[in-house]
């Protein structure tokens, strides 16, 4: 770029979690959403030719702010609560959006996930954007597990977040297929996110004398956790350890149990959930609906073999019977026998886990997907020719 040309200006509206800059967030763990982003910021620290704002809905700040950090700026916009939002169509997340739109008069509007509020920084703009699916609601709905008026309002916007955007990015094909099915026409993206630097440094180790089974997310219907727990009630005397991390409305249930062979952890830092991944044998995901968990990605950066379901981007990632299994149904014998083969011979896990780790290890880097979204926002820059309008 010429001294006297003019950066293409970008407004990120992300969950970004600012906690990231004193020693927070550092990947997966402690309830943090949106993994991915942290890494991406840091990726576009010496990007060429973009000045790079994010959007930060922020509860702890009662006043309007900004941080430098990366050589981007951070804007703090104070947040009065989703359910407020939701209940006033969105309209206080558009004044604290709006504001700093005028005031920074971006070329182009990225804006992450339908699960949130960030999309109603879409309509506070008119000019080239982007919407970055992190989940899709409609398909999570139709799964029963999502309930309540919250839930059904975030559905409601979805579709209308999706129609707004120029482009729609995934980083899966089935989730593409699924913004397919909701806006049919939809012009898309597939866009990997891409895994915390930390995973790379991670040691797979796990004991030939302590098969262990891993499990980290959400302990829901959506996730399959009642599929694991029915086989669990009937197999109480399996050689293998089933470890959960994480959170939800099933972990009390999963408790009760009482099962000698299985650990309920609860929410884990970032550092105890890479412990368990470096000892266990493999990771299973029965998911009804998943977009491309991160935490899948991680695995696979890591070394371990993953049994999972087909109904997500998570399958991607599977070359059945090489590197992983796919149990395609709900049977609870059919994911026991997926996990009796795999923690009953050692030799195999750890070919399994070998198997296109490398690959895997380069596709997932995050520079790739800084990459690809700069090019992403030149392209679309290009072709609006500058022209923007903040309303």
């Amino acid at each position: 770029m010429t001294e006297d040309a003019k950066p293409l200006v970008i407004a990120v509206v992300a969950q970004f979690p600012l906690g990231f800059f004193e020693g927070g967030g550092q990947g997966r763990g402690g309830g943090q959403a949106a993994t991915w982003l942290p890494q991406l910021a840091e990726a576009w620290m010496d990007a060429e030719g973009v000045e790079i704002h994010w959007l930060v809905l922020d509860k702890t700040v009662r006043e309007p702010g900004t941080m430098r950090q990366l050589n981007q700026t951070f804007h703090r916009i104070p947040d009065r609560g989703t359910s407020l939002g939701l209940l006033l169509a969105r309209r206080p997340q558009r004044r604290g959006y709006g504001r700093v739109l005028r005031e920074i008069r971006p070329d182009l509007v990225h804006c992450w996930g339908t699960e949130t509020l960030h999309g109603a920084a879409l309509w506070e703009f008119e000019g080239p954007s982007i919407l970055s699916m992190q989940g899709v609601v409609t398909t999570y709905y139709e799964t029963g597990d999502l309930v309540g008026w919250r839930w059904k309002l975030f559905r409601f916007w979805e579709a209308r977040t999706m129609r707004r955007a120029t482009v729609v990015t995934s980083e899966s094909q089935w989730g593409l297929d699924r913004v397919a099915e909701i806006v049919p026409g939809k012009v898309m993206r597939k866009i990997e996110y891409g895994v915390f630097p930390s995973y790379y440094e991670v040691e797979w180790k796990p004991d030939p004398e302590r098969p262990r089974i891993l499990f980290v997310g959400s302990l829901n219907r959506l996730k399959g956790i009642d599929i694991l727990m029915e086989m669990l009630r009937r197999h109480r005397g399996q050689k293998w350890t089933m470890v959960f991390v994480g959170s939800g409305y099933l972990e009390e249930e999963l408790r009760a149990l009482n099962h000698p062979q299985v650990e309920v952890r609860g929410t884990l830092k970032t550092g105890e959930v890479q412990e368990e991944m470096a000892k266990s044998w493999g990771f299973v995901l029965p998911s009804r609906a998943d977009t491309s968990p991160n935490v899948i990605k991680e695995a696979r950066v890591i070394g371990l073999p993953i049994i999972v379901s087909p109904h997500g981007g998570h399958a991607e990632y599977v070359e059945d019977g090489v590197d992983g299994t796919v149990v395609d149904g709900e049977d609870p014998e059919e994911w026991f026998a997926a996990l009796e083969g795999l923690c009953g011979d050692f030799e195999r896990c750890r070919a399994m886990g070998g198997a296109r780790r490398e690959l895997f290890r380069e596709h997932f880097r995050p520079e790739n997907t800084a990459k690809e979204f700069l090019a992403l926002y030149r392209e679309l820059g290009d072709k609006a020719g500058g022209e923007r309008t903040v309303v």
